[in-house]
């Protein structure tokens, strides 16, 4: 199968084989798994990949590992050709999504304004208070 650079306002729903869609604006991509499970794959981008166009033919780096699907599969997209790597095995994958979310997770974490943390220490405050007393 061979992969050709589509650059989208939005991603559609619907996904056709054989296609990388890129939304610049959103900074995002999707695929349908290589394998032809008909898993659909979404990227980040640039926070996890990079997606360019090479003569209309896709680009995809670092590799894309499919782990949240049952084929597992792993494989990078160059030039429209998929280059096939190991498949991950079910301990790898979900290692990988666990280090994945918590990568995140910390990204999206904001930090508390001194409003916040003063409520917080006044809850836990009262809360270990409350318990001291056995209500």
């Amino acid at each position: 199968m061979r992969y050709v650079y589509q650059a989208v306002e939005r991603i559609p729903k619907p996904l056709s084989e054989g296609v990388v869609y890129h939304s610049r604006e959103f900074e995002v991509g999707a695929l349908l798994c290589a394998c032809g499970c008909g898993h659909r794959v979404s990227l980040l981008v640039p926070d996890s990949h990079q997606i360019e166009s090479e003569g209309g033919m896709a680009t995809i780096r670092p590799s894309i590992s499919v782990c949240d699907a049952p084929c597992k599969s792993h494989y990078f997209i160059s030039a429209g050709r998929v280059e096939w790597l190991p498949a991950f095995s079910a301990s790898l994958a979900a290692a990988t999504m666990r280090s994945q979310i918590a990568r995140h997770a910390s990204r999206d974490v904001k930090p508390l304004s001194r409003m916040q943390r003063l409520w917080a220490a006044i809850v836990k405050a009262y809360t270990k208070f409350r318990a001291a007393l056995g209500i």
